[in-house]
């Protein structure tokens, strides 16, 4: 009878110990899981913003250059005296025209790239420091 009463005692206390030790494992689990996923989060937003911020000062430099060649150009037009310099300022910025657009492709692509690279750096996987035991 008292060994019946020792072996039941002695299987609730090793079931409490085994709850407790899942409980615990749970917990470390989620408390991971939960540090992983705002890690990761922190990690993509930061990596966004970044590469956003990259690409609104590319876009901003490009602007302001072309406004700039834009407003030269118009001013060149406004000085221009007789008809006859006119119609050559038109000739040359004709011509001119097959470089503003390998401009504006060379642009365009040097933007697809970037939001490629900042797509690629925001899905990156992120490696989680190992815990301490």
């Amino acid at each position: 009878m008292r060994q019946t009463k020792r072996a039941s005692k002695k299987r609730s206390q090793l079931a409490k110990q085994a709850q407790d030790t899942e409980t615990r494992i749970e917990r470390l689990y989620q408390d991971a899981a939960t540090t992983g996923m705002k890690a990761m989060s922190r990690h993509s937003v930061g990596e966004f913003n970044y590469g956003f911020r990259q690409i609104a000062n590319e876009m901003n430099t490009y602007s302001v250059r072309s406004l700039e060649q834009v407003f030269h150009a118009w001013q060149e037009f406004l000085d221009a005296g007789p008809l006859r310099q006119v119609v050559e300022l038109q000739a040359q910025y004709v011509q001119n025209a097959q470089n503003a657009y390998e401009a504006y492709v060379d642009e365009v692509s040097r933007l697809g790239e970037m939001y490629l690279d900042v797509t690629r750096r925001v899905s990156k996987p992120l490696a989680l420091p190992k815990r301490a035991k």
